[in-house]
């Protein structure tokens, strides 16, 4: 059996060193990666910051060239009911079904159903051009109840919640082969509460 009796062991210090030599070159070349890369993170910002400049003082410019709201008495009648048009329109294309839809649902009993749902504009009211889709609207509904009294009882509730005002019944029958009570009526409904019921 071979014995090193030397004073200090032997070391192979070529593999030590390019060890170390390889743990710096890497720490070495992943600090210039990120020193690069930050560099790059700068000059990004810097671009954006820049357009993000430009794009606020042409923003600054064009508000500068919007005209001033023209007071609706200064409109010509002609200029009046083109807007008042538009705004009838744009409250139709926003009309909120799912709040509609909701606030039948929420009013409903369990022997009661609704089958059929038609909006018309309220002709009476005035549309707010600069807040559309809460106009009140004339509704017509088809009830459907086991008894008379389920359908009196779902309008009951609607009219309670405030949304539904204004009923006008229009048909009432039995339907064929059944004791359910088929029930037309007309309702005007809000979207929003009103202005009373706020406060």
């Amino acid at each position: 059996m071979w014995l090193n009796m030397a004073s200090e062991p032997f070391h192979n210090r070529r593999a030590w060193i390019a060890g170390v030599g390889l743990i710096v070159g890497v720490c070495v070349g992943a600090s210039l990666m990120l020193a690069v890369r930050a560099r790059s993170f700068v000059r990004q910002a810097n671009v954006l910051t820049e357009m993000v400049r430009q794009q606020e003082a042409e923003i600054r410019r064009l508000r500068q060239q919007i005209p001033a709201p023209v007071p609706p008495e200064q409109l010509s009648p002609l200029e009046r009911e083109a807007v008042q048009a538009a705004a009838q329109l744009i409250e139709r294309r926003i009309f909120p079904w799912s709040r509609l839809l909701q606030d039948i649902e929420r009013n409903l009993v369990a022997d009661a159903r609704v089958t059929t749902i038609r909006v018309a504009p309220e002709e009476s009211a005035p549309v707010d051009v600069l807040n559309p889709g809460r106009a009140p609207v004339r509704i017509s509904l088809t009830v459907i109840g086991r008894r008379l009294d389920d359908v009196l009882q779902v309008m009951e509730r609607l009219r309670v919640s405030g949304r539904f005002r204004n009923f006008q019944p229009r048909k009432q029958r039995l339907l064929e082969g059944t004791e359910e009570v088929e029930y037309e009526l007309d309702v005007t409904y809000f979207p929003e509460p009103r202005t009373e019921e706020r406060r």
